[in-house]
């Protein structure tokens, strides 16, 4: 065999390996989807019809999600999701539970690592904003991280109605700086899902506070303000 031809078995040979490489990945990542799709379904379901998923639904998406993320590990989707989970069990439990402070603080961790693997994610920095404030710890992390949601989030619908939530459960609490977010991410959400806006103002009852800060800066709030 000349050296010619043997170099043209060692490439075909090379590229064959490669193929059956590319084939096993595409494989184990197709499993991993297939895990993930379920346990999204699960979550999405419960969130279309505005309830907690039962505890056997969390059961059945926190294997599907361990299952996904042993085929792949760093799929920062995967990290979410599961940490969504975690939180959904603290949500179900009383908060004054200790059970529900360790699932929170077990979620926080998760979307700290989701986060990192994926920073433009809105979604993992918003939940952050969420627990932190849920855990009562309006630190460094948390200003943060409703910064980066804001950022980051700009233009999606449920990133700008979970700002104006956490704006609004939380309003006495927030610092200048977060509270003109807050407005901005309400101002913007308006338009679109003012029937929801105008629920959650009175779901937590500082739509006066909110409409005093909003007077002379925000033209948007005209309407939900003269409501008040």
């Amino acid at each position: 065999m000349d050296r010619v031809s043997g170099g043209r078995i060692a490439f075909a040979l090379l590229g064959a390996s490669a193929l059956a490489a590319g084939i096993c990945t595409a494989a184990l990542r197709g499993m991993a989807d297939a895990h993930y799709y379920n346990a999204r379904t699960i979550l999405s379901t419960a969130a279309g019809e505005r309830r907690l998923p039962e505890a056997a639904e969390l059961t059945s998406a926190q294997a599907s999600l361990a299952a996904a993320l042993a085929l792949e590990p760093a799929n920062p989707l995967f990290v979410e999701q599961r940490a969504r989970t975690y939180e959904m069990r603290a949500l179900r439990l009383p908060r004054s539970d200790p059970a529900a402070g360790a699932l929170m603080r077990d979620a926080l961790r998760q979307y700290r690592e989701a986060a990192l693997m994926r920073p433009g994610s809105p979604y993992a920095w918003t939940a952050i904003a969420e627990l932190k404030l849920g855990l009562d710890d309006l630190d460094f992390e948390f200003y943060g991280a409703l910064d980066r949601a804001a950022q980051y989030g700009r233009w999606e619908p449920a990133v700008q109605l979970a700002l104006a939530e956490i704006g609004f459960s939380g309003w006495p609490l927030l610092a200048q700086p977060a509270k003109l977010l807050v407005l901005d991410a309400v101002a913007r959400a308006l338009p679109r899902q003012g029937a929801d806006i105008r629920q959650l103002a009175k779901q937590y009852g500082v739509l006066p506070l909110v409409c005093k800060e909003a007077a002379g800066r925000k033209p948007e709030f005209t309407d939900l303000c003269a409501a008040n």
